[in-house]
């Protein structure tokens, strides 16, 4: 993604009362279906109102270039994987998204200075993203077990890795909601390790993600999760905002 969309993402535009689309100019507001597009091209994030997001559903719409970014969350409490990928990472944080770009796997954690990129062993592969769901429909079907497969749709979805008292738990989320988190802790980072303010933005943020994807069965545990969270230092070192090329 580009300055140009972080630097929406910092400025509050999304989610506010009132927005325009920036394909056909039309008034949209989060009550009437607020989406977004992404643009691939340029790696940028679009405001769409529902008709222009429509159309650019369906695979290889607007030459390619376009697609609209999907609205599915899918938490993982226990995600097996966590702890290979944050360790290839070699991340200083807790936290880190993972990105399909051009058939390759793309760390990132948040900084004081942004979206982080982290250089990834080429041993790690799409697959490795995969967040299993007996119980629901996923992206396909794991070849390994025979069961779905949650897996993240590339360039418009992430998988966000968190460190909890418990282990690595891990989230399936639209790639706008990370640079959303993205923005809002560059927002309100203070100091060294982010300070409890940037804390409690992000305990507010996971609770936020555990809702959108139906996990109110672990009520207890998710709060107690937020509150490991918000007790967690996110200490990181201070590097320049990279996006992909």
């Amino acid at each position: 993604m580009t300055a140009r969309t972080l630097r929406r993402f910092l400025a509050g535009n999304l989610g506010r009362a009132m927005t325009r689309c920036e394909f056909c100019g039309e008034a949209v507001t989060d009550e009437h279906g607020h989406g977004h597009v992404a643009d691939l091209a340029s790696r940028s994030i679009l405001c769409a109102c529902p008709g222009c997001r429509l159309l650019f559903t369906p695979t290889g719409a607007g030459g390619g270039r376009y697609r609209a970014i999907p609205t599915r969350y899918h938490f993982a409490p226990s995600f097996a994987a966590g702890p290979r990928l944050l360790a290839a990472a070699g991340i200083p944080v807790g936290l880190a998204f993972f990105v399909i770009h051009d058939g390759t796997v793309n760390a990132f954690y948040p900084s004081p200075a942004g979206a982080t990129h982290c250089e990834l062993p080429a041993t790690l592969t799409p697959q490795d993203l995969n967040l299993d769901d007996p119980g629901g429909p996923g992206t396909g079907t794991d070849r390994a077990t025979g069961g779905p497969v949650w897996r993240p749709e590339p360039e418009v979805e992430a998988v966000l890795v968190h460190v909890t008292r418990d282990g690595q738990a891990g989230y399936l989320l639209p790639i706008d909601a990370c640079y959303r988190l993205v923005g809002d802790l560059r927002l309100h980072w203070r100091g060294f390790d982010g300070g409890a303010d940037a804390r409690a933005h992000l305990a507010a943020f996971l609770a936020d993600a555990r809702h959108r994807a139906g996990a109110a069965p672990a009520a207890a545990a998710s709060a107690a999760d937020a509150a490991s969270a918000a007790a967690a230092p996110m200490t990181s070192a201070v590097g320049g905002a990279r996006w992909p090329t």
